[in-house]
């Protein structure tokens, strides 16, 4: 079935194109499915290597933003194609570490069970829920992941959350409590519990960076909804509470926001290319596949507005 964009239009996005022109022949047949009933959809018939109209992009951009994380079956990429791929959802972003660039392509990130920290440990990326660079002052809009190796035997799949319809579903005592409260933010938050990556470690005690300050409760751009926004490793305190209180905090929130309902647990294939706006969401990674097998992503990044 093909699923027609709700009129959730944004400012943003505006208006859908009557007639875009185009250089291609014929329209690809494209089919936007719903994979859950509060988040994901899935997109097939498309081949992002290919020039793409104004009106397929405007779709693209608006099931994301409606459905939170989209996700691209069937691609076929190269690095710059792949690169290329993402300039449909906007501006590329610089990664957070150059050292796990993808070869000849410095705006792609390898996320590999092989990456090491300094210690020459493997770095376990993603293992909390969180949302991207909110120690940046202006974070992604979009992170995107490419499969390009997985492990044989399964596992390892990537989970979002849809944290405005978690946001729109706690009680109001909770809303009230966090409710135009801002995260400090740094490489790594001195309170955090279990560090899986040294190098955030060193870089924080080096580098001693200024706090970010984010709202905790973030306003998306496009359609004026409100979530949760976080990133328990990067949050160094919520104002009002000490780090050790900020961080018991958010683990209570992530319990209580990060239900089934609202979350779509990918299950990846070769080709797929999966999306999600940050804005809205939190991601999170598992590790519960064999080791010894590789499991190897590229990860995008699409420049964002600073949050409020």
């Amino acid at each position: 079935m093909q699923l027609v964009a709700e009129k959730s239009a944004t400012k943003v996005l505006g208006k859908a194109p009557v007639k875009a022109k185009s250089k291609i022949s014929a329209k690809p047949k494209m089919k936007i499915r719903k994979l859950k009933e509060k988040i994901g959809a899935e997109v097939i018939g498309l081949d992002l290597r290919k020039p793409i109209d104004a009106e397929t992009r405007y779709l693209l951009n608006r099931a994301l933003v409606d459905h939170v994380a989209l996700v691209i079956r069937d691609q076929k990429f190269k690095p710059e194609q792949y690169f290329n791929a993402m300039m449909l959802f906007g501006e590329p972003m610089e990664q957070d570490s150059p050292q796990f660039s993808v070869p000849g392509a410095p705006m792609l990130r390898t996320i590999s069970n092989r990456n090491q920290d300094s210690k020459g440990n493997r770095i376990k990326v993603g293992l909390r829920w969180h949302t991207d660079h909110t120690n940046q002052y202006i974070p992604p809009k979009y992170t995107s992941l490419y499969a390009v190796k997985l492990p044989k035997s399964g596992g390892g799949n990537t989970s979002v959350c849809n944290m405005r319809a978690a946001y729109e579903a706690l009680p109001k005592s909770w809303k009230k409590k966090i409710d135009g409260r801002r995260t400090a933010n740094v490489r790594l938050g001195s309170a955090v519990k279990n560090v899986y990556n040294t190098n955030s470690l060193e870089e924080q005690q080096r580098l001693k960076p200024k706090p970010v300050f984010q709202p905790l409760i973030r306003t998306n751009g496009d359609n004026g909804t409100k979530a949760l926004y976080c990133h328990p490793n990067k949050m160094d305190y919520i104002e009002g509470y000490t780090p050790e209180e900020s961080q018991d905090l958010i683990d209570k929130l992530v319990k209580m926001t990060t239900k089934d309902e609202f979350i779509y647990s990918h299950k990846w294939q070769l080709g797929d290319m999966l999306i999600w706006d940050d804005r809205s969401s939190m991601h999170q990674a598992a590790f519960d596949y064999d080791p010894k097998e590789h499991r190897l992503m590229w990860r995008a990044l699409v420049r964002g507005e600073l949050p409020h």
